[in-house]
């Protein structure tokens, strides 16, 4: 598997970074008018949601101290179709007292966020700018209103505008579906939208226009493919996805999935012991629930019981 493969296969299973932010810089850009066909298009492409047998993505039933929590292994786009999920994470979810989701939009300053990491240097503007000309042919409004931002931020951009003509919308993504729902329910994050935007724009150049050229070139078969392993919960796939023939040195692997599983599976277990007078229901990313050094593992590792509750019913 080449290095590209490898960048595909990790940005389209952990979508909180790459399509999460996508969607509120799209939102943001609407707010200043600075391309508001941008939104229009977004919302006018095509939409044919397909019905589909019950989703049975990742989910697992934490018990940590004799303390209780639900953990479901989420996508950031979705469709119509995804809702309700299946009764036993309703269920799991109703009787939570509070939303723990990976990072909250609401608490960030994402205007200053985007000046202080969303530019990109004359150069790499240069480079991104070759990466996308065939591309740009074809999306030349698209292409001119992302131009000034950093690959990682493009590639967020040109992702989110191909799921959406596939059929899919970040609004309904399942970490915002349940913070939507979640009605009285207390909203708890484990990182921050600044410490994503930190993280990503600190790729090396070349991982950041490599994110770029998989943003462009994954087919459509590569991007609904992952997204249909979730629904039916095939997580040998997703995990092959995410492991073969990934080194530990990849940049993209390491920062994005396994540091992160490290330091949220941690925060999980704090969280837990901290918040015992709530049932805490955790959404994060697929990509981080499966492969190597996945979050239930690491979990285990730390004595907490994991149980997966397709195997055997959590409620």
């Amino acid at each position: 598997m080449d290095a590209t493969r490898k960048i595909r296969n990790c940005l389209y299973m952990d979508i909180t970074l790459m399509h999460w932010i996508g969607r509120h810089v799209l939102n943001l850009v609407a707010h200043t008018r600075r391309a508001p066909w941008l939104i229009c298009a977004i919302l006018s492409l095509p939409f044919c949601a397909v019905a589909a047998p019950e989703d049975k993505p990742p989910f697992y039933k934490l018990t940590w101290h004799g303390q209780q929590a639900f953990l479901l292994g989420s996508i950031h786009v979705g469709k119509a179709d995804f809702y309700p999920m299946a009764t036993q994470i309703e269920q799991a979810f109703a009787k939570s007292t509070a939303l723990v989701i990976e990072a909250d939009i609401e608490k960030a300053d994402t205007v200053s966020l985007l000046a202080q990491y969303g530019a990109a240097s004359a150069k790499l503007q240069e480079q991104a700018q070759l990466a996308t000309s065939n591309y740009c042919q074809q999306m030349q409004p698209l292409c001119a209103a992302i131009k000034p931002l950093a690959p990682w931020l493009q590639a967020a951009q040109i992702s989110m505008v191909r799921f959406a003509n596939l059929g899919y919308s970040a609004q309904q993504g399942v970490d915002v579906t349940f913070s939507a729902k979640r009605q009285s329910k207390a909203l708890l994050e484990l990182e921050s939208v600044a410490f994503q935007f930190e993280l990503i724009s600190s790729f090396k150049d070349k991982t950041q226009l490599q994110m770029l050229d998989e943003a462009i070139n994954a087919t459509d078969a590569e991007m609904t493919g992952l997204i249909q392993a979730w629904r039916t919960g095939n997580e040998a796939e997703l995990a092959a996805i995410m492991t073969q023939q990934a080194g530990d040195e990849d940049e993209l692997l390491s920062k994005l999935l396994w540091q992160r599983n490290h330091t949220m599976s941690d925060k999980m277990l704090v969280m837990m012991q901290q918040q015992s007078d709530q049932q805490l229901f955790f959404i994060i990313g697929a990509g981080h629930l499966v492969g190597q050094q996945n979050i239930p593992d690491l979990l285990r590792q730390q004595g907490a019981q994991v149980q997966a509750c397709w195997q055997h019913s959590c409620i």
